[in-house]
């Protein structure tokens, strides 16, 4: 017994011959013959090595496990027979684990859904309570829980779009890659273009109406990729170049869509004709660094490294409003949509600050197709924005800026992230406003309780275990009044932590 490999002494010997042949007889309402065998065999295989000094244990062994099968007699010869992979229980029992795994996994996530189905029942019983008339809508979804968490990227996230229309979503990484996903099916990609850009993919978006792809990238080009068959996409049909450092966001214009607009480290925004490929003009915007962009018919609002947030009309390149008050970096700035100038201007109202215009004023406003903005920075906060309306040249009727007040008026300064923020997107309903930060949350704010002393998110979500870099909500599938069969709910989210979450 001085032999520490040895595992088995005389009693047991006697105890294994003694064994009745009911013990290891077949149990036909858990295996099949054939798993039997294999089950018989992979045991052979793996005792053989540990029992290598203790042979007559082995036979005692391998005699019960050959004799007592299915076919009785002859599975001595059959099991001898069956060939299996090296380490074959091994593997089996590692797979038997990964299905625990996976199985507490599912019940927490249904202990979850359970939790917001019973939030569910008891919101619509309260709104059925309050309205009985009222109806279920998609228009007033808020995401709430996490349906896919995406893993096949190998660096962190940095952008994210939704096509509008098609089932299609794209999201892009820190190495230069786009991966395209059906939000149909998520088990995996329908297409990797692992060397889409030589350095890190800034933004994506698609042109408004089509199936053409726009990508952006710390390699300073920007291009243009057909997903009109997806699953084929090898190389773009069209790259633009110009800028001078990175390229760090582009938006494609709503009014003209073969217009798009992008800015960059070189401190300019440059406008250009996708249908030629030539920057039509090239604006001078800010001192430092044009950190992100958005346009909104003939205006772009943009923001900068310089802490300033700038209007400008783009035909002819003049800046007419300038928004000050971020105390660092301006992450992202976003026209407000019409359909929330509604809470907006209800709670200007109730403040007292403005809230009532002029007919003149309102007309000005529905003319130039802005009226608010929100921004988000590095300071931790979110801003939001009323614009100046911009003077006329006299002689040709150009915008220019107001000569007796050219600059934005905060009205109203969000605080509840911890760390940066990083990105902002609106809901298609125009209600609520929605934020990620470098705190890994996402925020989701209601536009309409802004007159709350300390505005605090009707939702937070956590998935993330990093910097949650980019959003992207989906759009509606065209422009005309909202309804149920033209929305898709679905939030995505990238983070620094190589995973994107699809949220519903």
């Amino acid at each position: 017994m001085g032999d520490n490999r040895r595992i088995f002494s005389e009693g047991h010997v006697s105890v294994l011959r003694s064994l009745p042949s009911s013990f290891l007889s077949h149990k036909a309402n858990l295996l099949s013959p054939r798993q039997l065998l294999e089950l018989n065999a992979s045991i052979l295989q793996y005792l053989k090595p540990i029992l290598k000094s203790e042979p007559e244990i082995y036979s005692i062994l391998e005699s019960r496990l050959t004799n007592h099968g299915p076919h009785g007699a002859n599975d001595e010869q059959i099991t001898k027979s069956i060939e299996i992979p090296e380490n074959y229980l091994q593997k089996k029992w590692t797979t038997v684990l990964r299905l625990q795994r996976n199985i507490q996994e599912l019940e927490m996530k249904n202990k979850a859904l359970e939790g917001r189905n019973k939030e569910i029942v008891e919101m619509l019983d309260n709104e059925v309570k309050a309205n009985p008339h009222c109806s279920i809508s998609k228009i007033n979804w808020i995401p709430s829980f996490l349906k896919s968490s995406l893993r096949f990227h190998t660096s962190p996230i940095t952008a994210i779009a939704i096509h509008s229309f098609n089932p299609y979503i794209v999201t892009a990484s820190q190495d230069g890659m786009m991966v395209i996903w059906n939000l149909l099916d998520l088990s995996e990609p329908v297409n990797q273009l692992k060397n889409a850009h030589s350095k890190s993919i800034n933004m994506v978006t698609f042109q408004k109406g089509t199936s053409y792809l726009i990508s952006c990238s710390s390699d300073q080009f920007i291009k243009v990729w057909d997903l009109s068959t997806p699953d084929d996409v090898r190389i773009p049909i069209k790259s633009l170049t110009g800028h001078e450092h990175i390229v760090s966001a582009i938006s494609s214009s709503h009014k003209d869509p073969n217009i798009l607009f992008s800015c960059s480290r070189d401190k300019t925004i440059k406008v250009w004709d996708l249908q030629t490929g030539w920057a039509l003009r090239t604006i001078d915007a800010h001192s430092d660094w044009v950190r992100s962009i958005d346009s909104s018919g003939d205006y772009l609002i943009s923001c900068s490294s310089d802490t300033s947030i700038r209007l400008t009309h783009w035909p002819t390149g003049t800046g007419v409003g300038l928004c000050l008050g971020h105390k660092q970096v301006v992450e992202d700035v976003k026209f407000i949509p019409k359909n929330s100038n509604e809470y907006l201007d209800a709670f200007l109202a109730k403040t007292g600050n403005k809230g009532t215009l002029s007919s003149e004023q309102k007309t000005e406003y529905s003319q130039v197709g802005y009226k608010y903005a929100v921004s988000c920075g590095r300071d931790k906060l979110i801003k939001i924005w009323k614009l100046p309306l911009p003077d006329y040249n006299t002689l040709n009727g150009s915008p220019m800026a107001n000569s007796l007040n050219p600059y934005g008026e905060c009205i109203k300064e969000i605080k509840g992230h911890a760390s940066w923020v990083r990105c902002l997107q609106i809901h298609y309903n125009g209600r609520y406003l929605i934020s990620s930060s470098d705190d890994q949350t996402i925020k989701i704010w209601d536009l309409s309780k802004l007159d709350e002393e300390e505005v605090k998110p009707v939702k937070s979500l956590q998935g993330h275990q990093s910097f949650v870099n980019t959003i992207a909500i989906s759009s509606p599938t065209d422009d005309g009044e909202l309804s149920d069969d033209k929305i898709r709910c679905y939030l995505v989210s990238g983070g620094a932590d190589n995973v994107v979450n699809v949220w519903a």
